[in-house]
């Protein structure tokens, strides 16, 4: 059992991002997200500076005290969002979501990422840490090193979390079974570019999905729709897993 199994009792599970142009509207699509039912959600400091993203997960825990809420604050070194998070959020913090893990596959140490796994253990925290390995707009990895580096990953991370090539692009799915094939049981996320349309063809794989752009009406506004769709087929290959 990996850790989003162990958190959420499943896996597959779809863990929407919210873009939080304004709290109202950041409420409204935490909404529309339970009600598909979902198990979780991300708050993404983009459209909001960090201090007010981590209201908005208050705001969230107090009116849907079911729903995990994980939070990615861009610009921010992971030791410091668990700072600031726990700080900010009353002590707790449920995921911390960074784009970058910070592991070199051909480094025999690493630095940077064993500073996050010092300040969790310091902190007692035991929250999920999704680090981004061959994430958009970071070092490129190699193809043939892909599965090496999902593998490198896994003392430091508790969710390896990978993506296509851009916001909005979906990944390439021999790169995400790559990093599969790699990483062994390990847990795997994606991010970017996934739709109701391309969804199967990484069901295999991914053992959680964060997507924004691919179930949004507008920037920040989740489509119900959408979000029903995809997560009813996610929802599905995890009963079918089981």
């Amino acid at each position: 059992m990996n850790r989003i199994e162990e958190v959420f009792g499943a896996s597959p599970v779809l863990l929407p991002v919210i873009h939080p142009i304004g709290r109202d509207a950041a409420m409204e699509s935490v909404r529309v997200a339970s009600g598909a039912g979902v198990k979780g959600v991300f708050v993404i400091n983009q459209g909001m500076g960090a201090e007010e993203v981590l209201g908005v997960v208050m705001a969230v825990r107090e009116r849907f005290a079911e729903l995990w809420v994980g939070v990615n604050l861009l610009g921010f070194a992971a030791a410091e969002v668990l700072e600031r998070g726990l700080a900010g959020c009353a002590g707790r913090l449920d995921g911390i979501w960074t784009d970058n893990a910070h592991v070199d596959e051909d480094a025999e140490e690493q630095p940077v990422a064993q500073a996050f796994v010092d300040a969790r253990r310091g902190r007692g925290w035991n929250g999920l840490y999704f680090g981004g390995v061959a994430f958009k707009y970071q070092r490129e990895v190699p193809r043939d090193k892909l599965g090496r580096a999902a593998a490198a990953a896994l003392p430091f991370v508790d969710v390896v979390c990978t993506s296509g090539p851009a916001t909005g692009k979906a990944a390439d799915v021999d790169k995400v079974a790559a990093m599969r094939a790699g990483m062994g049981a390990g847990a795997l996320a994606l991010a970017s570019g996934v739709t109701e349309e391309n969804v199967r063809g990484f069901l295999p794989h991914v053992d959680a999905y964060l997507v924004g752009t691919g179930i949004e009406r507008d920037v920040g506004i989740l489509d119900p729709g959408r979000v029903e769709r995809l997560q009813k087929i996610i929802a599905a290959h995890a009963d079918g897993a089981r």
